[in-house]
């Protein structure tokens, strides 16, 4: 048994370390402005950000100070309406606001508008030239409820434009390349990836040649996935996935501002049973360069006082309740072969998630979620860690399945 909890407790370390890189360093910036609580992109631009609100609101370009997130301008697009306006890029010379959003797949509109930078600079109020497109692959346009032709995010990369999807069906993306030129474009799929959450937008850091992702889970909780040496036609090749450490955060645009810092927001977010609100804020975090990370000598671990029986840690900086009264306990009924879990706690819990050794989700409830109960997802013989979301924390414990 101490072989087994020393098992355990490696395993558990190497998870944290894998998905804690982000989460311990994100930083609120503060609240947003209302007049943006349904900010949906963000893009960095002459010391600024700038942002706009999603679907119904009126087509306007924020302008915020980083600082003090202050409105500094707004500049109005006056021959487009924000049908769904859902991200927003740029390159040297143009401004891109990608008009794309498409919950329920019925959209034969999708278009990018394509504003002058020096236009931009100069008035508040400019014409976009307008870049329409089409999936390649979408045959069906009929209602049938949240589709995974809907899409937040996207890059400009050389002549293109590429657009990644936010599969509310099968919780993954695909990605299409098309020409960033205006006309009409069939958009082409160069890549998808299954399994990893609501994408809502990206950025591209050109000097290291990074593909910044952004995103959350089914019960708000965000990430960032992250492609180094980005290609265009394999835009998912070495994709790795972190946690940003936060609950209940729709998190909706990103942008970089200098190679490895990045700001992002997140929109108002209210539900009724259980009551959360979540307001609109600015949030930063750092992504350190491969070249650092490899340059950097390897720490010499402290001995552990007794290396046989160490402590069962929890979720690192996110486990901020009292370990005693809020401990999850999984076990095995040997009679069965099904895998109990269980948590004390008075707090209401609104999910639960299992990852397995790579920190990538297998299984998830938000749902009617009870404080006891059985596992029924069938997970292959591994070393798993559940994670319960109560309403101001945390709670997570490692276990194995044999």
């Amino acid at each position: 048994m101490k072989i087994l909890n020393l098992l355990l407790f490696v395993t558990f370390t190497i998870i944290c370390s894998a998905i804690g890189n982000a989460q311990q360093n994100v930083q609120t910036v503060g609240e947003l402005p209302s007049d943006v609580f349904e900010t949906s992109g963000l893009i960095y631009y002459n010391g600024n950000l700038i942002t706009h609100n999603d679907s119904g609101n009126e087509p306007i370009l924020y302008e915020l100070d980083t600082l003090s997130l202050t409105i500094q301008r707004r500049v109005i697009v006056n021959n487009v309406t924000n049908i769904d306006w859902e991200a927003i890029s740029q390159d040297e010379d143009y401004i891109y606001i990608g008009d794309f959003g498409n919950n329920v797949g019925t959209r034969t509109d999708l278009a990018v508008y394509r504003i002058s930078k020096d236009e931009y600079s100069s008035s508040n109020t400019v014409t976009a030239e307008i870049i329409n497109f089409s999936y390649e692959n979408q045959q069906n346009f009929e209602n049938n409820g949240n589709s995974d032709w809907d899409a937040e995010a996207f890059i400009v990369l050389e002549d293109n434009i590429l657009v990644f999807t936010k599969q509310w069906q099968s919780l993954g993306s695909e990605a299409y390349q098309f020409s960033k030129l205006p006309g009409n474009h069939v958009a082409i799929s160069v890549g998808a990836i299954e399994n990893i959450g609501l994408v809502t937008d990206a950025t591209h850091d050109i000097e290291a040649n990074r593909l910044v992702l952004i995103g959350y889970s089914s019960i708000l909780s965000p990430f960032v996935g992250v492609v180094e040496d980005l290609k265009i036609d394999m835009p998912f090749e070495g994709f790795t996935q972190e946690s940003l450490g936060l609950n209940f955060v729709q998190a909706e645009g990103i942008t970089q501002t200098t190679s490895g810092n990045y700001f992002f927001s997140s929109e108002y977010y209210s539900r009724q049973t259980p009551t959360i609100e979540s307001p609109s804020r600015l949030f930063s975090f750092q992504i350190p360069s491969v070249d650092s990370e490899e340059a950097e000598e390897p720490e010499t671990p402290d001995e552990p006082e007794n290396p046989n029986e160490p402590d069962n840690p929890g979720l690192p900086d996110a486990n901020d309740g009292d370990v005693e009264d809020e401990k999850l306990i999984i076990y095995k009924d040997h009679s069965s072969d099904h895998y109990y879990y269980s948590i004390s706690t008075d707090k209401n819990v609104y999910g639960k998630v299992i990852y397995d050794v790579t920190g990538k989700e297998v299984w998830q409830n938000s749902e009617n979620v009870e404080k006891k109960g059985i596992i029924i997802q069938h997970l292959e013989s591994s070393i798993y860690y559940m994670a319960i979301f109560l309403e101001d924390s945390i709670v997570s414990t490692p276990f194995a399945v044999y």
